[in-house]
């Protein structure tokens, strides 16, 4: 299960990421799409740790 509430990141002083909530249960398949510049690639950045981006609210479960 993969769940985040109210995923918040930046870059220095910019917010990239606000508000981002999302639940994936066990078993099920979703994909992340959208337009260019609407966050896909940052927010599985973001997911996997990279330090170039700060998370400044919000939580990531994973079990």
């Amino acid at each position: 299960m993969l769940e985040i509430k109210n995923l918040r990141a930046s870059i220095g002083e910019k917010e990239i990421l606000t508000g981002i909530n999302l639940t994936v249960d066990a078993g099920e398949i979703h994909a992340v799409m959208g337009p260019n510049g609407s966050g896909k690639s940052t927010l599985a950045q973001v997911l996997a740790g990279h330090p170039g981006y700060e998370v400044t609210e919000g939580t990531v479960l994973y079990d």
